[in-house]
């Protein structure tokens, strides 16, 4: 399932196993194993595609966080596919299922976000300002493209619009 010509993989591989071995021993039950790629760019630093059993996570956050992204993205992730697998479809993501999942069986803590270090990842090039004093927003290609297009992006503080100011060269 693994395209083994990527160092990072086997050690990604060999975390996964460990986390299902303890889903199935737990629930006595087997799990299907997913398909792992690191092909996820940008800030995000995993996702777990429910519907095709499979693993996207980031090699860039990966390279530089490598033992925390082990224990703790990994988990989270499986922990999503393991919910699924268990709970079907309709569970909330991060709901009681997978947060029982994280805690009780991969004894980790069930949170939802990470706080990873994301400059060398991020591909956020376009700046926007909101009424908030000196304050600038780093948005992506996509999201300025829909900005342009018509769609409003509104600051998570003041809760007023977005308004572009300049793209970052680099």
């Amino acid at each position: 399932m693994l395209n083994t010509q990527c160092p990072y993989l086997p050690a990604i591989e060999l975390r996964t196993s460990e986390l299902y071995c303890l889903a199935e021993r737990h629930f006595l039950k087997r799990f299907p194993r997913p398909q792992i790629t690191l092909n996820l760019r940008g800030e995000t630093a995993g996702q777990a595609w429910t519907e095709k059993n499979q693993l996207r996570l980031n090699k860039q956050l990966f390279k530089e966080n490598k033992e925390h992204f082990l224990e703790h993205t990994v988990g989270h992730e499986v922990a999503h596919l393991i919910a699924h697998q268990l709970f079907g479809r309709n569970i909330r993501p991060h709901g009681r299922e997978w947060q029982f999942i994280m805690e009780e069986v991969f004894r980790l803590p069930a949170q939802r976000t990470h706080s990873y270090n994301t400059r060398n990842a991020s591909k956020r090039p376009f700046l926007y300002r909101c009424r908030c004093d000196g304050k600038t927003i780093p948005l992506s290609t996509i999201r300025h493209n829909r900005a342009v297009k018509g769609t409003v992006y509104l600051c998570t503080q003041c809760r007023e619009p977005l308004t572009f100011v300049e793209k970052v060269s680099g």
